[in-house]
């Protein structure tokens, strides 16, 4: 889930070299936190919403703990909510680090899983655990260590479509069905020349934003490419032809953006106002958020079928367990409860967290989810079609996190703080790059 994720789709964790250090712990429950009447605690982090807890207005959930409680009522689960991935990130990055025993279970984003990797004995392995369970092969192969090792269980996936505001544009004299915006934008074939075509008529008739913010459209752009920053061989490619040009075709539209930093009270203010951003990038988890923003009421938001540039999956998660937990055994239990397609089916329901079970993303209540809030749009079905659409699934190396931070903050020096040109951006991010070296 991200998206950051981050900006909700800035990428995950730096690496900690921890060469020599080992696995801790044991499968033992000893020392394990218990209730007062002998129940054992298992403690799970999680960020944004998972869609796991208590149902609530503001945080829908499928109340999967009360579910997994009563089944096993030797159980306890306390879970803590990270307020975004990045403060999720540091929380886990100080546990593991130290070796502090925190939690039991952590929810962690896609982009953290490369330095995860690089780090494989400070993890469960939970293959045993999990061969009930079913997920996409590259979801899968995504958590495996070199020696085979099963590390995270599978939770969603971030199927990308372009979520708009209907009623911006029926005032601006653009289509508001969902298909025909889907072929405004280019449908199959859409590319992101023509989503910006569309956005400068937009901006010019409307002088209100097109999109909300550089990094967001980078989110998607980024996942396009095989290789964005660090081939397989280790070469740099971060400041290469193919991320200048991306750079350049970003930061020529300006005019279209909202100049808005994702996560800040400002962006989530401007989901329903009358001169908010006109579109955004819409992976399935972040129609929640919109929901969230817009307040369950609001009408106007709606969703396309279509993805600037080809498929994108922009964020999704696993959960891993440290070996530093002392219920290690209750909690891998718990991971493969959890990421198993029945309740891969619940989280959707309830937050929309897509799938990332073919079980799951087969059974009728995913196939046939009507959202109401989106004008009754068929999610359902759009977001099965752009997890269908994703052909690329990027290599991100242990660089990834730290060079995507200076990218993004090249795009925010253009879009958000606007203290710098394109050109000198660009200037400082090279030399950002090589420092990093």
């Amino acid at each position: 889930m991200k998206k950051s994720i981050k900006t909700f789709l800035a990428a995950g964790l730096a690496l900690a070299t921890m060469a020599g250090l080992t696995a801790c712990g044991s499968d033992s429950n000893s020392g394990a936190a218990t209730t007062s009447n002998g129940k054992t605690i298992i403690k799970i982090q999680t960020f944004n919403n998972f869609g796991y807890g208590k149902s609530s207005n503001e945080r829908p959930g499928a109340n999967l703990w009360a579910q997994y409680e009563k089944e096993h009522p030797n159980v306890k689960i306390e879970e803590t909510v990270a307020s975004g991935s990045d403060d999720a990130r540091s929380a886990f990055n100080t546990a593991i680090s130290s070796g502090a025993n925190a939690y039991d279970i952590y929810a962690v984003d896609i982009a953290w899983m490369p330095s995860i990797l690089s780090m494989p004995n400070k993890f469960m392995d939970l293959g045993k655990y999990l061969k009930k369970n079913d997920w996409l092969d590259w979801k899968v192969q995504g958590a495996k260590t070199s020696d085979g090792r099963t590390i995270g269980a599978g939770n969603d996936i971030g199927p990308t479509a372009v979520c708009y505001r209907s009623d911006l544009f029926k005032k601006a004299g653009l289509p508001t069905d969902r298909a025909e915006v889907a072929k405004m934008l280019g449908g199959d074939s859409a590319t992101w020349e023509q989503y910006f075509k569309v956005g400068r008529q937009y901006t010019q008739k409307t002088g209100l934003p097109w999109y909300d913010a550089m990094g967001g459209l980078w989110g998607v752009m980024k996942s396009q490419l095989k290789e964005a920053y660090v081939k397989k061989d280790g070469t740099i490619v971060a400041t290469g032809s193919t991320i200048k040009k991306d750079f350049d075709e970003l930061t020529a539209t300006t005019d279209m953006s909202a100049h808005l930093s994702q996560w800040s009270d400002d962006w989530n203010a401007q989901f329903k106002s009358d001169k908010g951003f006109a579109t955004i990038m819409c992976p399935a988890w972040l129609v929640n958020n919109i929901k969230g923003n817009s307040g369950s009421d609001f009408k106007g938001w709606d969703v396309a079928d279509v993805t600037p540039g080809g498929g994108s999956n922009q964020g999704g998660s696993w959960l891993v367990v440290p070996e530093t937990s002392k219920v290690k055994d209750e909690a891998a239990k718990l991971v493969a409860w959890l990421t198993a397609p029945k309740q891969q089916v619940a989280t959707f329901k309830a937050a929309s967290n897509y799938p990332s079970s073919p079980t799951a993303m087969k059974d009728p209540a995913v196939t046939n989810k009507i959202d109401s809030f989106l004008n009754n749009a068929p999610t359902g079905k759009i977001f099965a079609n752009r997890a269908k659409a994703v052909k690329i699934v990027p290599y991100t190396g242990a660089q990834y996190f730290d060079i995507d931070s200076k990218f993004g903050d090249a795009l925010n020096r253009v879009d958000v703080s606007k203290e710098q040109k394109p050109e000198q951006a660009w200037k400082q991010y090279v030399a950002d790059v090589k420092a990093l070296s």
